[in-house]
């Protein structure tokens, strides 16, 4: 009978240290400080950072979020793509690029964003 709650809880423990490994795995990119990059001609009236979330600060998660925004002529951004990188992260730019504001322009344009999420020590 206590062998098969210690099997269960192994199993159960493994399962939780794949899942980190993977989660940590997909957040892996050279990581100096908690920056944004943007790759566009286009210059930014208003990006507020996004929130550090709960649950990654919680687990110790850090690492590069990649975005790919579509910003309309107006410079309001209509559309964002995850590109990579932590799901928790990715999720917490993602929210936070949809308020970003650029110069208008002549046309749409893309724009890739990166976003260094670093834990404060």
């Amino acid at each position: 009978m206590i062998a098969h709650y210690v099997n269960r809880a192994l199993r159960h423990l493994t399962l939780f240290l794949i899942t980190a490994l993977l989660w940590n795995t997909l957040a892996i990119c050279p990581a100096f400080s908690q920056t944004s990059q943007t790759q566009s001609t286009r210059k930014v009236k208003s990006s507020p950072p996004p929130e550090y979330p709960e649950l990654a600060r919680k687990m110790k998660i850090e690492g590069m979020a990649r975005v790919l925004l579509t910003v309309s002529s107006n410079g309001s951004v209509v559309k964002v793509k995850e590109l990579g990188g932590n799901p928790v992260l990715v999720d917490a730019l993602a929210q936070a690029a949809r308020k970003w504001k650029y110069e208008p322009a002549d046309s749409e344009s893309d724009i890739e964003v990166r976003y260094e999420f670093v834990l404060s020590q």
